[in-house]
């Protein structure tokens, strides 16, 4: 925990967007990682594998998440929180950064999760396609696919 610790806490920020939910993921992926210390896995990369666990928790929460939506639907809060920065070069970046989040949650999750990984965790690409279980290539079209989603949502 001490090594992985904060690289894991910034990936479950990544992946939740709220403080509260990014705390429950670390404490899961870490309770979770615990228990199954003994896996092979575990030993041979557990950078990737705290990433991948937390990977799996996230997508069962939002599968969980989507299936008590639909059995009964709830309305979203707006929580619009003012920074408090006066400044207008502070106000246009805090504004491009959160266009760009937007822009990146709304992508599917296969593009989603590598642009995270890669940019945000600053991963290489390698160590995504171990984390996510995929083959390079399919993780370096999917980098290339996202980044010309986001250009588009951005234009």
């Amino acid at each position: 925990m001490d090594e992985y610790g904060n690289s894991v806490y910034r990936f479950c920020r990544s992946l939740t967007y709220s403080k509260e939910d990014a705390d429950d993921l670390f404490q899961e992926t870490f309770l979770r990682a615990f228990e199954h210390q003994s896996k092979k896995s575990a030993l041979d990369n557990p950078q990737s594998f705290l990433f991948s666990t937390s990977l799996y928790i996230w997508k069962s929460w939002k599968r969980k998440y989507a299936r008590r939506k639909r059995l009964a639907p709830v309305e979203a809060l707006d929580e619009n929180i003012s920074g408090g920065a006066e400044m207008e070069d502070t106000f246009m970046e805090q504004e491009e950064i959160r266009i760009v989040r937007e822009v990146v949650k709304a992508l599917p999750d296969k593009f989603k999760i590598p642009i995270i990984l890669y940019y945000a965790m600053e991963m290489n690409v390698s160590d995504i396609a171990s984390t996510l279980k995929l083959p390079a290539g399919t993780v370096k079209s999917r980098l290339f696919k996202a980044r010309k989603l986001v250009e588009k949502g951005l234009v």
